[in-house]
């Protein structure tokens, strides 16, 4: 791929309270409890109903348990009653005289048990089920079918229960035990009434109440005395940890990333003016290199210090390695631009080199796109050199704004490397021969990316153009043409490419070696459109140079560090911009600077291409400049451009029809 950096674009932007502060509902927000505190409350709640709703369904288990144990017990010594009944009964038959005389002393007996309290019945059945005695006279002669009373008298089998009988009713407590009297069996049956036992169970289950409600009370005293108040503060000390930067104590990206769309949501219901300002640290990959990481963890607390210091209400945020945040609660254009030049003066006072993006909330305006805007912002102060200050306000007009789907779009592209190379031509005027093939790789169209251009900007903000120049590389070095002897293979790599390379990294030399090519077969060209990093790039190109790679540099005459690079590296190669070659036929000035850029790069030896050559017009003026200017030697020496080849998977070598020129006009 082939980046172009966005178009310049300018300075300053905002940060000021407005009259009548005190009086707006949205004011008091710095008052409001902290999400961290708000969080602690919570998980304390939390941990009241844990502990409660346990000791709840403890006790309503323990209720249930008990309840069922309290009815068998009721059941069990009912049954012990009826039992030493039966014994009476059978006693009392045993000594009568006569079975007349032993059926009424058990009638006597029996109505002594029907005296007891919640006795609905008691009755003694025959084996016929007639009914020969009974605690009500009127029952006595009737019939009484059970199968408890069945199972009584022909198996001698006792029942201790729920009345069973569908015509009465199930909850009464009935009992049946089989008798003998003078040789015969007969089942005595007792019929409780269930109210008189709900009754003392309502009495049971107010006491459980009471001692379980003690019990909840006083067991939540002691857990919150013992382990309650200790796992609290120990939450509250973990939730801090979570939501604060470790070395510098500011809140970090995950509070970030809850505080500030409710700080955006807040000012926009409010009407209330909030700006962003996003910090990076200038080099400081080159500070940790050069003097080892304590001295950049020591630069990184002086950061953190200078922002707390900024103003109160404002909030600041550890997002990153070497990337701040700075939320300004009710701070305008104005005065984020005023609290922008104070910072850069505090920074300069502690010797740090910080670059800022600004951006101030617009109505409607999302808190991703806010930030989305102050990201760009900062991109654009680095790209002109760091140390500065920029604002979106200022650079809306001339710069774009990345969304979230296409930066999205670009970390997929570098996982995934799906993409596509051609090669354009590039001859040699003089020798009308085939000079070489640069390389251009375009993502997949897939990814929705309007171009490479747009991709490398986006993986520079996102701090993956190493990844994604890498790839392209490999990607070209895969698809490239056998080439012919003489022939060169131009590959683009991004100055920040070569910044990050600048401490020797061979990750170039062994992929072009590992595709059968020679260093001295390729050719890297880079932008002299990007701000600032001259240096490590000149000296990283130096390396290459070394190691048997031609250098060319791309786009001169647009940027603003050329020629101290043509002075610097000797470039094999010089390619002129498109935008001069288009103008320089028609535009004076155009023509000046294409005429002193050529010059001064044959000087230095270099090999001079036109881009952009995209019409004969364009070719024919480029082939016979140098007659008109008088010029000793060939000015324009190559060229590149949709009039002699596009690009394309293969390239032919044959000659594009070059015009013929006369010796008068050449």
């Amino acid at each position: 791929m082939h980046p172009s950096p966005p178009a310049n674009g300018p300075a300053p932007s905002a940060s000021q309270s407005r009259p009548g502060r005190l009086l707006h509902p949205g004011r008091w927000s710095v008052a409001r409890p902290t999400r961290e505190d708000g969080s602690v409350f919570a998980f304390g709640v939390r941990l009241v109903i844990t502990v409660a709703v346990t000791f709840a369904l403890i006790g309503l288990a323990g209720y249930v348990v008990l309840e069922r144990t309290l009815s068998q017990r009721q059941i069990t010594d009912y049954a012990a009653t009826q039992r030493g009944d039966a014994k009476a009964i059978e006693h009392e038959g045993a000594s009568a005289a006569s079975q007349a005389d032993a059926l009424a002393e058990i009638d006597h007996l029996l109505d002594g048990v029907g005296q007891r309290p919640g006795t609905l019945e008691a009755l003694l059945i025959d084996e016929r089920h007639v009914v020969r005695a009974a605690s009500n006279p009127a029952l006595k002669g009737t019939t009484d079918v059970d199968l408890h009373i069945a199972a009584a008298l022909q198996h001698a089998r006792a029942y201790s229960g729920r009345e069973s009988q569908s015509s009465r009713d199930a909850k009464n407590f009935e009992f049946v035990i089989p008798v003998r009297l003078h040789g015969g069996r007969y089942a005595y049956e007792v019929t409780y009434d269930h109210r008189v036992y709900d009754s003392q169970l309502h009495e049971v289950r107010v006491i459980l109440g009471l001692i379980g409600l003690l019990a909840l009370l006083g067991g939540a005293a002691v857990f919150y005395l013992v382990g309650g108040r200790r796992l609290m503060r120990d939450h509250r000390m973990v939730l801090r940890r979570a939501t604060r930067d470790g070395l510098t104590d500011l809140p970090n990206q995950r509070a970030f990333q809850d505080e500030f769309p409710d700080a955006v949501a807040a000012a926009t219901r409010y009407r209330d003016p909030l700006a962003l300002i996003l910090l990076d640290v200038d080099d400081f990959k080159l500070i940790n290199d050069r003097n080892g990481h304590p001295e950049g963890d020591s630069i990184l607390r002086v950061v953190s210090g200078v922002l707390r210091a900024s103003r109160p209400g404002d909030r600041p945020y550890r997002i990153g390695g070497d990337e701040f945040a700075l939320l300004l609660a009710h701070t305008d254009a104005e005065g984020a631009r005023t609290l922008a030049r104070r910072l850069g003066r505090d920074f300069a006072e502690v010797g740090i080199e910080m670059s800022m993006g600004v951006s101030v909330l617009r109505p409607g305006l999302a808190a991703e796109t806010l930030r989305a805007e102050a990201d760009t912002a900062l991109y654009e102060a680095k790209r002109r050199g760091g140390d500065r200050a920029e604002h979106f306000d200022e650079l809306q007009t001339k710069v774009a704004v990345t969304s979230a789907e296409s930066r999205d779009a670009v970390r997929r592209l570098i996982d995934e490397g799906r993409l596509t190379t051609v090669f354009q031509p590039i001859w040699n005027f003089d020798a009308e021969s085939l000079l070489g093939l640069e390389a251009l790789t375009r993502p997949d169209p897939s990814y929705g990316l309007s171009g490479p251009a747009e991709a490398f900007d986006i993986a520079e903000q996102l701090g993956r153009v190493r990844q994604l120049d890498m790839l392209c590389v490999q990607s070209a070095l895969r698809a490239a043409p056998a080439l012919d002897p003489g022939v060169l293979l131009f590959l683009n790599l991004a100055p920040l490419t070569l910044d990050l390379d600048a401490d020797a990294d061979d990750w170039l030399r062994l992929a072009v070696e590992g595709a059968g090519l020679e260093p001295s077969q390729v050719v890297i060209e880079v932008t002299e459109r990007f701000g600032g990093r001259t240096m490590s790039v000149v000296r990283c190109l130096q390396r290459l140079r070394r190691q048997g790679f031609r250098i060319a540099v791309d786009d001169v005459g647009t940027g603003n560090s050329g020629l101290e690079m043509l002075r610097q590296i000797d470039a094999e190669f010089v390619k002129i911009d498109r935008s001069i070659v288009a103008a320089a036929a028609t535009e004076p000035g155009a023509r000046a600077v294409l005429m002193a850029m050529a010059t001064f790069a044959r000087q230095t030896g270099a090999f001079v291409i036109a881009e952009g050559i995209e019409d004969e017009d364009t070719l024919q003026f480029l082939l016979g400049i140098d007659e008109r200017d008088l010029s000793a030697d060939t000015v324009i020496q190559g060229g590149q451009g949709f009039r002699l080849g596009r690009p394309a998977p293969g390239v032919s070598s044959q000659t594009p029809g070059l015009p013929t020129l006369t010796g008068a006009e050449r």
